[in-house]
């Protein structure tokens, strides 16, 4: 057993050599974002070794098909296809939960309800937001299409 230090939180982690450090982070309870379920096939398993490089297995030719040969520049290894023979320190920050942005929809509004809400708005005294207005029909009718030659003029 091999102790791995997890980066940012300093946590330590005992790994064997058998299994993927994908596996054995996923049996710890430590989320790792992947699509394939650690098949080398998604490339969204990527983890920043920091230090101990050299305690790992060389990278799979499946891991150089998706991440390149730079690994040895940019520290970045699938982890799905990375196993552990000493101690080392990985860096799993790209993998936190983010907070989810919701897209709130936008409410279409006739003329008379705008004018309504923005005097209900202005006797509170709040006029923060604007009031998007949906024009209902009409507009610019287009414009007719030029049938004469520019070039025999």
């Amino acid at each position: 057993m091999h102790k791995v230090t997890l980066w940012p939180s300093g946590s330590v982690v005992e790994m064997n050599e058998k299994d993927s450090v994908f596996e054995q982070l996923k049996e710890a309870g430590i989320p790792v974002k992947s699509t394939c379920a650690g098949f080398a096939s998604c490339g969204q398993c990527k983890v920043v070794i920091t230090s101990g490089g050299e305690n790992l297995n060389e990278p799979s030719f499946e891991e150089k098909q998706l991440i390149g040969n730079v690994f040895h520049i940019t520290k970045e290894r699938l982890s799905c296809q990375t196993f552990v023979k000493g101690a080392v320190t990985v860096d799993i920050s790209a993998h936190k939960d983010e907070p989810k942005i919701t897209k709130t929809k936008a409410i279409r509004r006739t003329r008379e309800e705008a004018d309504t809400i923005l005097a209900e708005r202005r006797e509170a005294g709040v006029e923060k937001r604007k009031v998007k207005v949906h024009k209902l029909g009409g507009g610019k009718k287009p414009k007719p299409f030029n049938f004469s030659n520019d070039e025999d003029s």
